[in-house]
């Protein structure tokens, strides 16, 4: 599998045509004012990329991810660990240092998930879901049960990143969350 280009996948993240999306996807849940944190300290090192504040006053803090469409229809992925590499060749790279995924890291309370349409333009299909579940010790073990991704990563500066994934069915992401809600286009 060739490696994603960190570069262009920030570049896509941040297109107002997706953006546009996820209101509309958000605003079709919920009666509220949307403020996205395009602080990279926030994003970072928080793991949040937008809240939301409804009119009843009650908060959430939201991380997006999307996905190409190659996937649709298909599990869904949670990032488990990074690990960093000097370089890509697999022969003489040195591993610099690991850190822990999404599931882990991320400070927000939700993630919405979606499937980018054929042109990368829209979103077809997304989920919901509260992150809290999945972060605990407990569910650890749980992850074992599911398939592994391996995903390799490039960046501008010449270091290699490989992800841990394990893809998970929308229906024990819906069983196991304490809230869950799906959007179709």
């Amino acid at each position: 599998m060739n490696p994603r280009d960190f570069k262009e996948d920030l570049e896509k993240s941040n297109n107002p045509k997706i953006r546009a999306c996820w209101e509309k996807i958000i605003k079709n849940k919920f009666d509220c004012d949307i403020t996205w944190e395009d602080a990279s300290n926030v994003q970072k090192g928080m793991g949040i990329d937008l809240v939301i504040k409804t009119k009843k006053g009650r908060r959430y803090s939201i991380e997006v991810k999307s996905r190409n469409n190659s996937t649709l229809g298909k599990d869904w992925i949670m990032e488990i660990v990074h690990h960093i590499y000097d370089r890509e060749d697999d022969e003489t790279r040195k591993h610099l240092y690991s850190k822990e995924g999404w599931v882990y890291n991320s400070t927000a309370e939700y993630i919405l998930h979606g499937t980018l349409n054929k042109e990368d333009s829209g979103i077809v299909e997304a989920i919901f879901y509260s992150l809290v579940t999945f972060k605990t010790p407990k569910y650890k073990s749980e992850f074992k049960k599911y398939k592994t991704l391996w995903l390799p990563t490039k960046y501008p500066n010449g270091k290699f990143q490989l992800t841990l994934n394990k893809l998970i069915p929308k229906e024990v992401i819906k069983r196991d969350a304490s809230e869950f809600w799906e959007w179709e286009e």
